[in-house]
C-alpha cells in the first residue's frame, strides 16, 4: 500500500512500522524547526498473514486522516 501524498519524497530506508508491524518504506520530513522525522511512504502487507480486507481497513483509515485534515485546514466555502 503507497502513501501516495507523500509521492516525490525519497525512500532513504525499510524497516518496520512500529505502527502496523509491517516492513516499510521511510522517508525524512522536517518540520519548521527543521527537526526530522521519518515517515512511511509505503509498506509491504505479506500475504501470508494479510488479505485484502485487512489492507483496505488500513487503507481506509489513512483516508479517513487525510480527508479530516483537508476538512480542517481547508474546508469547503459553501457560501
Amino acid at each position: 500500500m503507497e502513501d501516495k501524498t507523500k509521492r516525490g519524497l525519497t525512500v532513504k530506508e525499510t524497516s518496520i512500522d512500529e505502527k502496523l508491524n509491517v516492513t516499510a518504506d521511510k522517508g525524512m520530513i522536517h518540520d519548521m524547526d527543521g527537526i526530522g522525522h521519518w515517515v512511511p511512504i509505503r509498506w509491504y502487507f505479506p500475504k501470508d498473514s494479510f488479505n485484502l480486507e485487512a489492507v483496505t481497513i488500513h487503507a481506509e483509515a489513512m483516508e479517513k486522516k487525510y480527508t479530516e485534515l483537508r476538512e480542517l485546514t481547508c474546508p469547503d466555502d459553501n457560501d
